[in-house]
């Protein structure tokens, strides 16, 4: 169940990044140049450490076709044990049409089918859970009158709306807001804000209640680049910001070496 749960995450993860008009992946993650691969390295410790003292938490490497998409990732973790691996297949127009996730044995665990609309935009992904058929679901999705993402309807293998998330954009289309609400319950669970820096990477995110309460703030820095101006070396920041999280401290660093093609 715990790894079906990351499973889930990680696709939730993906509509994020998907639900907009066919882009490469290069530029959905704001990278310059044609990169062929990231290996991507992950600490975690407290926030007096340093990079140097910090503790291995996980390692990720992603490969880049020359078209700027992303065709494969691995994650590894501390022990340095390929825990699993996602593959992105593409059309003739660049969309990404199907993502298969496999499992530390190399099973097939799960794949995500995605359609678009006449203008390019994701309309609707489909996920299928190999294993339990039950978590299975579909995300359908809309948009305003620039092409902004500005809802996401989930439904479950039964076809009954599981939840959905609204959001809110700034004038440079960088996503500013997301609220997330229970289709059961029809009420907004959690709110939360984005804020950018002038590249328009995301420098900051917060989450409120459904009261407007903030309970946990996030913070991104970004220290060292290479020459093509890509980021080498980002800190995280994750504070508990009222009585619930009190106790809430996560401080982490991710250290990048990027590959590009000839």
């Amino acid at each position: 169940m715990k790894k079906l749960s990351f499973i889930t995450v990680f696709l939730f993860f993906i509509q994020l990044c998907f639900a907009q008009t066919a882009k490469s992946s290069l530029f959905i993650q704001h990278l310059k140049g044609k990169v062929k691969k990231i290996e991507s390295s992950s600490y975690s410790g407290n926030a007096n450490g340093t990079v140097d003292t910090l503790a291995s938490a996980s390692k990720v490497i992603s490969l880049f076709d020359e078209k700027g998409n992303e065709v494969e990732e691995n994650y590894i973790d501390k022990d340095d044990k390929k825990v699993s691996k996602w593959i992105w297949k593409y059309n003739e127009k660049n969309e990404n049409i199907e993502e298969d996730y496999f499992a530390d044995t190399g099973v097939l665990a799960a794949t995500t089918f995605f359609k678009y609309d006449e203008k390019g935009n994701l309309a609707e992904s489909d996920h299928d859970f190999i294993a339990d058929k039950t978590n299975s679901n579909k995300t359908l999705y809309k948009y305003d009158d620039k092409d902004n993402n500005v809802e996401e309807d989930a439904y479950g293998s039964d076809g009954s709306l599981k939840y959905k998330n609204i959001y809110k954009y700034d004038s440079k289309r960088n996503k500013i807001e997301m609220d997330y609400w229970h289709a059961k319950e029809d009420t907004m669970r959690v709110k939360w804000a984005f804020n950018y820096n002038d590249a328009n990477v995301r420098v900051q995110e917060a989450r409120y209640t459904s009261r407007g309460e903030l309970q946990i703030e996030n913070t991104f820095t970004y220290e060292t680049f290479d020459k093509l101006g890509n980021w080498l070396l980002e800190t995280r920041k994750s504070e508990g910001r009222n009585k619930e999280f009190a106790n809430h401290l996560n401080y982490s660093v991710t250290k990048r070496k990027i590959y590009y093609y000839d």
